[in-house]
């Protein structure tokens, strides 16, 4: 009766699709090249490795990169994703430790108003009919050490009409 559940099992288990590993957060440890880096105060750099780094973890997650960087008349889209057949919009923001703002506190109602239109004119122009969504990933860097949290779904009501 064991061996005939077990290749029940593992005969189930050729058609079931294994969970994603989805995690909310990673960290890591930063080397003294990269704390010289955070250092240097060179902003585009920075946020060069930070979309880098959100890109690999993302991947990590099983979501599947489609475009970088993506300009949309007033705003730049950091990364498109496919998420199980969800398309993804994610705003990247990195930011040293600071005990005032951190990374999320950087996102305000005209940033979002920007990404959110951003987003749907991608989806025009790709006409996608699918389901979409805007999600923010925020890295804050302190000394030596990095933590990136994955935030899906985002709204942000006081931004929700297109006015100044």
């Amino acid at each position: 009766m064991k061996q005939l559940m077990l290749r029940f099992a593992e005969a189930v288990s050729q058609f079931v699709k294994p969970e994603r590993p989805v995690r909310d957060e990673d960290e890591g440890l930063l080397s003294p090249a990269e704390r010289a880096f955070f250092r240097s105060k060179n902003r585009e750099l920075i946020g060069g490795w930070a979309e880098d780094t959100a890109a690999e973890f993302l991947r990590k997650q099983g979501v599947k990169i489609l475009d970088r960087n993506v300009r949309e008349r007033f705003s730049e889209i950091d990364i498109v994703g496919d998420d199980d057949g969800e398309l993804i919009f994610a705003e990247v923001r990195c930011r040293r430790a600071n005990p005032v703002m951190s990374a999320l506190d950087t996102l305000g109602p005209q940033k979002w108003r920007r990404l959110a239109r951003g987003a749907e004119l991608y989806v025009m122009r790709k006409q996608w009919t699918g389901s979409w969504r805007v999600d923010l990933i925020a890295v804050d860097v302190d000394g030596s050490r990095w933590r990136l949290k994955w935030y899906r779904y985002l709204e942000m009501e006081e931004a929700d009409g297109y006015g100044g």
